[in-house]
């Protein structure tokens, strides 16, 4: 009994051990893996959901502008397939505030259905680009309803009447078997 007892003892203080070693190593891992990167800049969008062919005014906030110069917004108009207008926007940007610079764009193309845009500045002399980002336009029906392009707005079920129809019979089946 004594034996088991020292065993269970053991067993004990075995896993503490293992325990308390696992959270010291969890927490010098956290706290070593401080963000050390540069903050990018931020770009904002006004509208914040435009549509096709509207004016959008954009707001880049780049933090600790005093050695930036040079700042260009670069804009894509897209549509589905991942299939991109040739004619995109390399606009210079006015600075407006402390470390704010703005510009406005009118967007040229009806079908496009989103934007990719990013920003590039000259840092010291050295030219740094933002990560791009996408940006879905809002598609209008052609009575204003906001639909995501789909301009059957009727109500009236498609193909897929059809697959609840099949499920149904199928499921009828199988519960007609089950009694049986």
């Amino acid at each position: 009994m004594e034996v088991k007892s020292n065993m269970r003892d053991n067993v004990k203080k075995s896993m503490m051990k293992f325990l308390i070693a696992a959270i010291v190593i969890l927490g010098l891992c956290v706290s070593t893996s401080g963000v050390t990167a540069a903050i990018g800049p931020a770009i904002e969008l006004y509208p914040e959901e435009p549509t096709p062919q509207s004016t959008v005014l954009f707001t880049v906030t780049i933090p600790d502008s005093e050695t930036v110069s040079n700042v260009q917004l670069i804009v894509k108009e897209c549509k589905e397939g991942d299939i991109c207008f040739t004619d995109s926007f390399n606009e210079s940007m006015t600075e407006k505030d402390v470390d704010t610079f703005e510009v406005e764009i009118t967007l040229k193309h009806d079908t496009a259905t989103y934007i990719e845009y990013h920003v590039g500045y000259l840092n010291n002399d050295v030219w740094e680009e933002s990560d791009s980002e996408k940006l879905d336009l809002k598609i209008e029906s052609n009575n204003g309803n906001s639909n995501g392009g789909n301009d059957d707005t009727n109500g009236t079920p498609g193909f897929e009447a059809i697959g609840v129809l099949i499920s149904a019979i199928f499921i009828l089946l199988i519960l007609n078997k089950r009694k049986r």
